[in-house]
């Protein structure tokens, strides 16, 4: 019987934490929504405003960008040098939301060393959490 009012509870607490007690979902709970927060980050990052790309990643992963200040800085070295190269673009193709994660499928190119544009396809992992989605793992290839 403990068992059952434990796991009882649990699910009652999981939830409210989703959404609302009317069983209506909160309203960033969308693919809309998703949609906006995945072509915001994709920007931000492009245009080097990486404050604000890493601020949309997920509460578990946004701490390993800034384990240390040499840590971030070298992060940032790194992407600005990626982006001074290569130019890359994306096109989202698809958003696949199960309970509250979600997988964006995206076309990304980048600019070959033969000057010409190379394709693939990547997958970025966003999860909804405290009332909006934010990015969990990016540029999966799986």
């Amino acid at each position: 019987m403990r068992l059952e009012s434990f796991l009882f509870i649990g699910l009652a607490l999981w939830l409210t934490a989703v959404g609302s007690c009317s069983g209506k979902p909160p309203d960033n709970f969308t693919a809309e929504r998703l949609r906006s927060r995945i072509t915001f980050a994709w920007s931000h990052f492009v245009d080097g405003n990486f404050e604000a790309y890493v601020a949309m990643w997920s509460a578990r992963a946004r701490p390993s960008f800034k384990e240390s200040e040499e840590d971030w800085q070298r992060t940032v070295r790194n992407w600005r040098l990626f982006l001074s190269r290569e130019k890359p673009t994306s096109e989202l193709l698809e958003v696949q939301i199960t309970g509250i994660r979600a997988r964006a499928k995206m076309r990304v190119s980048t600019i070959e060393t033969d000057g010409s544009r190379g394709y693939g396809i990547l997958y970025d992992y966003w999860v909804f959490e405290n009332g909006d989605w934010f990015l969990d793992d990016a540029g999966r290839t799986k």
